[in-house]
């Protein structure tokens, strides 16, 4: 008891206070990190989102194909920081140069049901629809080592052709 009357007592809460953090910092580091992660996520999923979009907007326009649709998805994502080195899909063609990294689906499918290869041929009433992926570790930095396999996807858009 002698020992506790000769600290000063603004040492002491000082004291206090540096534990209470130290034990404390662990867990706001975290909370602070998750929501960096989560923001980062989010924004992606807006832009595959506006990607898929677009695309779709380009696919269902009558002098347009599936080609000029995946362009100008892939000028979103480009316009948006993912360049060929954290988004370089295979384009409709089959022929990508660089390890194929993401996914743009470019799906139309006829009046009648079926499905074609193109958009530029297709007919009225045809449905085109667009789907954007990519890999969270393009976009994540520290949840990509528990999601290595993991992809972040838009929402399919499905627009009717004119």
């Amino acid at each position: 008891m002698a020992l506790y009357r000769n600290i000063n007592r603004s040492k002491l809460r000082r004291a206090i206070a540096a534990v209470e953090l130290a034990a404390l910092a662990p867990l706001l580091g975290t909370l602070i990190v998750g929501m960096v992660e989560l923001s980062r996520g989010m924004m992606a999923k807006e832009t595959l989102s506006n990607a898929a979009r677009k695309g779709c907007r380009t696919g269902i326009q009558r002098d347009k194909s599936s080609t000029d649709a995946y362009n100008d998805a892939l000028n979103i994502m480009t316009d948006n920081g993912y360049g060929s080195t954290l988004f370089n899909p295979q384009n409709p063609g089959g022929t990508t140069t660089g390890t194929i990294i993401g996914t743009i689906t470019i799906t139309v499918t006829d009046p009648g049901g079926n499905t074609l290869t193109d958009a530029l041929n297709a007919p009225s009433g045809s449905s085109v629809s667009v789907q954007v992926g990519i890999p969270a570790s393009s976009v994540n930095w520290v949840t990509s080592f528990y999601l290595q396999n993991a992809m972040i996807e838009s929402e399919t858009v499905v627009m009717m052709k004119q």
